[in-house]
Formats: C-alpha cells, structure tokens, sequence
C-alpha cells in the first residue's frame, strides 16, 4: 500500500520535471554541448523506471528496500526539477533595453553571468546521470526479484463490515431508510429507476442500502428476483454479470440456448465460464424481461462501469428498482440522470447520534449507560470520530474488548488518538476504507489531494486560492490547450465530485466557493504525506522536523519548538503561514534569502509579521509565483518585490500598505494584483455628545485584521430604550486606505485582476485602461481628488475596458458627480457579472439596463430612486442583490417587489428599509438578510416568497424580529430564521 502511495506521488514529479526537460531539449540552442545526450539520458532511464514502479504499485506488502528505493527516485525527481527551474530562471531573467553605454556593459555581464548558469546545469546534470546510473542498477535487481511475482497478496476487504452491522448499532439510521424505502415501493414511479446514495467512504451507505435490501416489505414478495453485487474498484464486468445470474437463478435451459450448447456433460457453471460480455448480458436481460426486481450494486467507482452494467437491465415489470451506493456525485448524477430526486446524501452522525452509537457499541444493554467519569473523555474520543461510523464502531469495538473501563487508558487513548488510528492494526481498517479513495485518484490528482493537508483542521478553504497554489507549485499546468485555470477547476471540481472534500459555501454561479476536509480524511492526508515527504507541519505539538529528509513544503500552524536557525530550508518550495490566533512566525521563516526555490509563499493572517521582513528577502526569489501577506499587519513592501520576475499572485489585502514601491511595474507576469480596502466612517449624534466611529472589521468581530472583505454597518449594542434610538442620527461616508500606483503601471500588460486602486491622477486612469486583459477591477476615489480629470479618466477607461470587464467595484466619497461620468461611457462595460458601487449616484444610469449578464449588483450610498428598482428587476440573470445602507434616497419609502420581477434572484439583503413582498413576488427567492430594521419599519408580505428558506435579521428591534418569527411559523416552506444577540431593545 505505501508503495503504491509513493509510486503515483513519484509519478507525478516524474512528469512534472520530463515536461520541462523535453522543453529544454527542444530549445537546445541554451545548452552547451553534451548537455543534450545526459538530458535525453535521464529522460529514458527515468521513464522506464516509474514504468517499472506502476507495475508496482498494484503489489501489495512489497519490502523496505524498495520503499526506500521509491523515495529516492522521488527525491532525484524533485532536485532535477529544481535545478532546470533555476537555471532557466537565471538564463531567461530580464535583458536590460539600456542602449548607452551602461546598458552594453550590463548586458556584456548578464551574459557572462549565463554562461556561468549553463557551465553549471552541465555540472549539475552530470552528478543527476550518475545518480540514476545507481538507481537502474537498482532498478534492474529489483525487476528480475519481482518479475516472476505476478499473483496479488490476498487481503480482507474492509468494506465488508456494512454488510453485516447488528440491529442495536444501527443509529440515526430509521428515517432514511424508510425515505429510501418509500422511494423503492413508489407506485407512481413505475419505470425502472436507480436510487442512489452518495457519500465519502466510512459514512455507512453499505450499511444503509443492505437495511432496506434486507427489509421485510422487500423481501416480503414485492419483487420478485433480488441481487445484491459489490462491485469495487478493480471489477470485471463479466465476473459481475455472473454473480447476477447466480443470484437471480437463472435457469438452466436459458443458459444453455443462449450459448447454444445442450451437451449435458457440460454443467451449468462451465457455461457461464465461456460465455462472452454479450451472451452474460442476454442472459440476465432475458431473465429479467417483464418481471419485478431489485438489484444492489455496491461500491461503484466509476461512471463507466454503471454504464457497463446498466445495460443488461431491462425495464423489467413496474416498480423495477436499481439501488447504487457510490462516493462519486458524478456516478450517481450518471446512474439517476432520469430522476435526480432519488439520489440521497448521505452525511456524519450528529454529535449526540455519534455518542448514542458509542455507547452501544461499547456498553452493556439495555441501557448502554456510560459511568460518569468516562463520559467527558468517552466525548472527546468520539468527537475525534467526526461522526464517521466506521470509525465509532471500529473505536468503539477497540475500548469494548478491555477488561478495565478505565479513565486514565481512555485519557491516552483520546491524547494519542492519531497515532492510535495508523499503527494499532485493530483500527487499520479505517484508514483503509478513507484509502481507498485515494488510490482511485488518477496521477495528477493525487498531489492536488495531498496538498489538502498543508490546511489546518476544520479550515475553509477557498476554491480559487486552492487553485492559484496548485498553479503556483506546479502541481497543475496547462493542458492540451486548456489554460491552467481551467485544468485547476476540472482537478478541484473532481475532487468535490468524489467526496474527498466537502463545499460549505457556494458562490452566485451555483460554483463551490470554499471547502472543508473532513477531520478523518485529513489524518489520511497527513498520514500519506508524512510517508511520501510531500509537506511537513509545524505546530505546537512539532518536537522535531525531519532530520534525513529535504523539507519541500513546509506549513506553519504556530508554535516552533522543532525548528532551530539551523534548520536547513533551502529545498523549500513552499511556506504557509496560519496565524490567525496571533502567535508570531519564527525569525527563519522571515528571511527567504537562503530559500531560493520557493515558488508560493503565504502569510495570510500573520498579524505580528508587521516589518519583520529582511529588505532583501525577496532578491533571490526567482522561482517564487505566488506571494500573499494578506492580513499580515506589514506596512511597506521592499523595492526586492521587483526582482520576482515570475511573480503571478500579489495579495496585499488587509495590509496597511498606502504605495507600492517603483519596483512592482518590472513585474511583466503579474496576473493578479490585489489591495486596499473601503471604510464606512459612521457618525452616531446624540443630543448631548458627538462621536465618530470608524467601522473596520465584520460585525461582531474583534479580529482588527479580520476586515476588508464586505463593508458592514456599525453594531447598535447598549441602547436602553427605542426612545433614545429615536433621537440620535446616523451619518454615514466612505472613504479608503490609499493604495497608491507608481507611474508605469501600464506595463503590467498581464494583469488580468486588480484592486483596491486608489486613482487620485488621470494618467494612472489612463494607464489603467491600457491594460485590455483587465477581467476584474476595484478602484476609489477620496474626497479631495481632482474631480473633473478623474472623473474624466474613468469615463474613458470603463470605455476601452468594455470588452473585458466581467467585475466592477467603484467607491467614490465625493457626492453627486460619479453619476454623470457614468452617464457618458461610450462603450459600456456590458459583459459585466458582478457589479458593486458605494456612492452617490442618485439614480442608475441608463446602460444598466442592458447588463443582461449580471448576477450580483451591491449598492451602498447610492441614493436611487424608487423607479430604478424597475430597473434592477428585469435584470434576469440576477441571482444576488444587495440594497445597503442608504441605496435608496428616501428610507421612510417602501421598496415595492412584485409580481414577475427579479425571475432568478436567490439572495436579497435590504438595509434600513420598508420592504413589501406583493403576492407572487421573488418566487425564487432563498435567503433574505435584512438589518437595522428599527421602528416604523414596514416588512410585509414574506409569507408571499413560496421558495424561502431562510431569514436572517440583524441589528433590528426586537419587536420587528418577533413579527418575522410569528410569520416565518406560518409559512408552507418553514424557513429557518436567524438573528443575531444584540438586536435593538
């Protein structure tokens, strides 16, 4: 099983070095002679090697030497790669366009310089041929060993617990069963139909499905041929259509004419042994031929091989069915592409159905009681099972069979739990089930996977920083003419599709926006990782960094017990920094002089990092394409940025960086510039006192670094009486940290997403503009800019933009004049999806009308009128809508949704607003938020939003969140309704 792990892991950093070594050969003109004849060398003899480790990988129990030997050509991989990554950094790096006389010597020196570089990939290259040398030797031992050896070691099959579960272990699983079972007895469903039930390994859909297959209305005579199949991984489609027919009975007569044979010498079992695909699938299919039956398959893979199977199905007698148990969506979408409403999720065990399944498995009937001073720790244990089944009873079943019941050994037991779960062999099944869905991953598929584990527990990851660190690293490039954007959505996507992570949070297009791995399959991840040396953790449980073995991806979740400043890093590829909790990055982890092959690094949230950077920590940085210091608390970035030739990702949000050094415009590859942030400045007046309060963090927030993302209104906590929330007034500004460009920004002609801007001159404006690629712009303007040019300067550059524009965010503090720029764009940007505007305009400009392709409009201050919502509603792709504070003039006026309107909208946010739902409005509407909703408030007609699911209610008197309450009660949807703790009183 390792071997197989390393062998694709290997796979991988095979290929990822050949592609580039092949490149190499292709522009052969860069090497200096002989170079070429090692190069192809190394190419053939590593190619006949990993071909050698796939064969492999499908042995099991193979020895530590070839283990060992795997790791080695890992590492060989790796430090190939990293050599032509630099060298073709150092030979490529930017020529110098000076035609005096500086310029002629500082070319006569960067080539000097490149010759140096190919005298030393030649030396480089020379050492790697003898290392693989060694290692064909190796290879060839190992070949002849292994050759004979063609039989597979026989192994039990985890999965096959499901199948027999006792009675009194089956928790929380009655009400699905009987959903499931309702779906199979449908009799308004005649046709054949599939039911399929999809879920990550362990969660129990064996179990599940076997409970209804075995109940007693199923068996009871309803259908009359029944199978259950396991198909698996590995299956052979004609291996399962004889089970079928074995199962099914099929009678020898049929047998016999399909495969035209009556020569009674020759048994039944010999005849299904010689029959082909076809004549298997001709027997059951006319077996089955207008009967009623019910068939199970079991652990199915892959699409291809429901397609396989589904074909020996007839449609059978009404009420035909077919259940599928799979952890693919992509499977079951396949198998129930006729009905997608009988596939069913299946998920984790609630905390208490987890618990309840515990101590039954562990304590004495009737009552399964726990004594008290196990409970707490009983808890914890069970709470590290994730509400896996497999894993509760496996545990369970584990602390059952001791004699002694007793709180210190359960105490260890819950302190060592991860090292519990890899090496006690009565708990290995876990991992092999949760293993199971790794091995099934393709090559490229598997570090995507792996890289999974760099992420701290219960973290959510955002689908598009996944994708750009994929990039970033290598792990994913473009392919057969895809770019690597999209290569990256087809890898992360497939690994939703399998179960392997799980989405909480879905963006206005229906995409998965962020995700989360689950506690158990993270163990795996690590598990995985640790034997194939792909990441190292560092965190407050990290004694000792690996001493042997080259640190390549190193991930920081605070604490830094195991590294010293002798630490040697400079193999590293990668840093990732997590503290959020506000713990300081150790000093080796500020300076990356000595780190040279880092291509990402990432210290998001490291509030302490402040300017603790090295001013020259960024020179050597060569290889480095990814860099967020996003939340960092960092103030100034050093001119060093400039010398990152390969730099495609700069993240700067959160910072309190106001000007970017001149170095940034040397950036030629940038893609990605991001920065800056809004603030709403908020004035609360009472009669007696005048204060200001400049809001930066999400409500209810305390993080001051946690901020910038979505502007939220102040919380309105601490107010005695709604008397005294009448006499104050609030006023409300917008204003920015100052992102300042320096001149030259137009030859950043990559860039393709840029924001916060702060545009104070016209030429940057124009500069702008002449960036075509621009798909996602953020830029604002403070009150004190020169209005008339700048106002000018967006009016021409929105225009040549038109064509590439897909986001647009606008802040402006300066009332009343944005609008009539608006008004004279020549060519609208009209392709736009997202749009926000926090400013006064007073009244939509006309072209907004014809944004056909929007489906998110966020609107602060903007002070509209009434009838432009007419506008707004027939925008029909429009799927989310924000109306916040003050985007309408007149707040005592009600915003009037009616019937026909907004046909797609999903998402309504309304702020200090009387809202009226007319009947028949908003009939796709999901969630509604609604805040500062204050006496006098009008919020009529919820009852009318039939397809509501939930409301949320902030900062709102509690009068107003009672009546949404007493509505919500009554409505046909039962939406669930949220409010926050600190609603006005």
């Amino acid at each position: 099983m390792e071997t197989a792990i390393a062998t694709k892991v290997v796979d991988f950093a095979f290929n990822s070095m050949a592609g580039k070594l092949e490149k190499m050969l292709e522009e052969e003109a860069v090497l200096l002679a002989g170079v070429e004849e090692d190069v192809r060398y190394i190419v053939d003899e590593l190619r006949s090697i990993t071909s050698f480790l796939t064969v492999m990988s499908t042995r099991q129990n193979l020895d530590a030497q070839l283990q060992n030997w795997v790791q080695e050509v890992r590492e060989v991989a790796y430090d190939a790669e990293d050599s032509i990554d630099e060298f073709d950094c150092r030979l490529r790096s930017t020529p110098y366009n000076d035609l005096g006389v500086k310029g002629i010597f500082k070319r006569f020196l960067h080539n000097i310089k490149s010759l140096k570089a190919r005298h030393g990939i030649a030396s480089e290259f020379k050492k790697l041929k003898v290392q693989i040398e060694e290692i064909r030797k190796r290879h060839d031992r190992y070949s002849h060993l292994y050759e004979a050896d063609t039989g597979m070691a026989e192994c039990s099959d985890p999965r096959i617990i499901g199948q027999f579960i006792e009675e009194a272990q089956l928790v929380g699983i009655k009400q699905s069963r009987d959903k499931i079972i309702g779906w199979v007895m449908d009799q308004n469903c005649p046709e054949l139909t599939a039911i399929s039930l999809v879920g990550f390994g362990g969660l129990g859909k064996t179990t599940l499905a076997k409970t209804v297959y075995d109940d007693l209305i199923i068996v009871g005579g309803h259908f009359q041929y029944r199978a259950w199949i396991v198909v698996s991984q590995n299956y052979s489609i004609i291996e399962l259509l004889k089970k079928i027919i074995r199962q099914i009975s099929v009678e020898e007569k049929r047998i016999r004419d399909v495969y035209g044979c009556q020569d009674r010498t020759v048994d039944t079992e010999q005849l299904l042994n010689k029959m082909d695909k076809s004549q298997l699938v001709e027997t059951v299919r006319g077996h089955l031929h207008e009967k009623r039956y019910l068939i199970a398959f079991d652990d199915v893979w892959r699409t291809e091989a429901w397609e396989n199977l589904s074909i020996a199905l007839p449609p059978g007698k009404e009420g035909s069915r077919v259940i599928v148990t799979t952890r693919n969506d992509e499977v079951a979408n396949y198998s129930c592409s006729r009905n997608r409403q009988f596939i069913f999720k299946v998920y984790p065990l609630s905390s208490e159905l987890s618990w309840e399944l515990f101590r039954r498995k562990v304590f004495d009937a009737p009552d399964y009681s726990c004594p008290p001073e196990l409970d707490n720790v009983g808890r914890e244990i069970v709470q590290k099972c994730s509400g896996i089944p497999l894993a509760i009873v496996t545990v369970g079943g584990l602390l059952a069979s001791k004699s002694d019941k007793k709180f210190e050994e359960w105490k260890d037991f819950g302190n060592y739990f991860r090292s519990e779960i890899q090496t006690n062999n009565r708990l290995l099944k876990i991992n092999q089930i949760l293993l199971l869905s790794y091995n099934d991953l393709p090559y490229h598929l598997k570090p995507c996977f792996l890289f999974l584990g760099i992420f701290p527990e219960d973290y959510e990851i955002g689908r598009k920083r996944l994708m750009r660190r994929w990039i970033a690293e290598g792990i994913v490039s473009g392919l057969g003419g895809f770019p690597a954007e999209k290569v990256a959505e087809r890898c992360f996507n497939e690994l939703v599709s399998r179960s392997l992570v799980q989405p909480s949070e879905f963006n206005d297009n229906g995409k998965v926006k962020s995700c989360r791995v689950h506690d158990m399959m993270l163990e795996v991840i690590i598990s995985i990782s640790n034997k194939v040396n792909f990441a190292v953790l560092l965190n407050e449980h990290t004694t000792n960094l690996p001493q042997h073995q080259k640190i390549r991806r190193l991930s920081w979740h605070g604490g830094s017990s195991g590294l010293s400043t002798n630490t040697d890093l400079s193999h590293l590829r990668s840093f990732t920094a997590f503290g959020s909790d506000g713990r300081d990055v150790p000093v080796p982890l500020k300076d990356y002089r000595k780190q040279r092959l880092l291509r990402a690094i990432e210290l998001e949230g490291s509030f302490n990092l402040s300017d603790h950077l090295h001013p020259k920590s960024f020179s050597k940085l060569f290889l480095l394409k990814y860099l967020s210091l996003r939340d960092s608390g960092i103030s100034t970035l050093p001119d060093s940025i400039g010398d990152l030739q390969n730099l495609q990702f700069l993240d700067i949000r959160g910072t309190y960086i106001e000007e970017l050094p001149n170095s940034i415009v040397k950036l030629q590859k940038l893609v990605y510039l991001l920065g800056g942030l809004i603030v709403h400045k908020f004035t609360r007046e009472y009669p007696n006192m005048y204060e200001e309060v400049p809001k930066y963090a999400y409500a209810g927030n305390s993080n001051p670094y946690e901020t910038y993302r979505e502007p939220y209104l102040f919380n309105f906590i601490n107010y005695q009486s709604m008397s005294e929330y009448d006499k104050f007034t609030i006023d409300v500004s917008t204003s920015s940290v100052k992102l300042k460009f320096p001149k030259g920004i137009r030859e950043l002609n990559g860039l393709r997403k840029l924001g916060m801007t702060y545009a104070d001159d016209e030429q940057l404006l124009q500069e702008i503009g002449e960036l075509v690629k621009l798909e996602k712009l953020a830029i604002c303007f403070g009150e004190d800019d020169q209005v008339s040019g700048v106002l000018e300067g967006i009016r021409v550059l929105l225009s040549k933009l038109s064509g590439s524009l897909r986001s647009l965010t606008i802040s402006h503090a300066k009332y009343g004049d944005l609008k009539r720029a608006l008004d004279g764009v020549d060519s609208p940007p009209l392709l736009l999806c997202k749009l926000q505007i926090h400013a006064n305009l007073g009244g939509l400009p006309a072209w907004f009308a014809s944004l056909k392709q929007v489906v998110k409009i966020t609107l602060y201050f903007t002070r509209l009128q009434l009838q432009d919502l007419q506008v707004l509603r027939n925008l029909h792709k429009l799927v989310h809508l924000v109306l916040g504070f003050r985007s309408f003039d007149n707040a005592a006026e009600n915003l009037v949704f009616d019937r026909g309107g907004f046909t797609h909208l999903k998402f309504l946010e309304i702020q200090s607003n009387g809202v009226i739902f007319e009947e028949g409005a908003l009939q796709s509407l999901e969630i509604l938020k609604m805040s500062y909703f204050a006496h006098g408030y009008s919020v009529d007609g919820i009852d009318h939003l039939r397809g509501l699911k939930e409301v949320h209610i902030y900062n709102s008197t509690q009068g107003i969140v009672q009546m949404v309450e007493n509505i919500l009660s009554c409505h046909s949807n039962h939406p669930k309704c949220y409010s926050d703790a600190c609603s006005i009183m």
